[in-house]
């Protein structure tokens, strides 16, 4: 039991990408994904000063705006 949370919490850290990495899987420049926050297209987590990414959340709002969907 205590083997699978470990497992847990491992495979949900993997999920979790800080900013290089994130932009090594996007074909975005480091500007479009400052612009994009900013503008709410792209969803942070921010921990203090660092700021992470949910790889299946930015997924999703990848689709969200190539469906058209109109954002808050």
């Amino acid at each position: 039991m205590l083997n699978d949370k470990l497992q847990t919490a491992q495979a949900s850290e993997k999920d979790f990408l800080d900013e290089k990495q994130l932009l090594a899987r996007l074909p975005i420049s480091r500007r479009t994904a400052f612009n994009w926050i900013q503008q709410g297209k792209l969803p942070v987590v921010k921990i203090g000063r660092r700021k992470i990414y949910h790889w299946d959340s930015v997924k999703a709002a990848l689709l969200r705006l190539q469906r058209g969907a109109v954002q808050p």
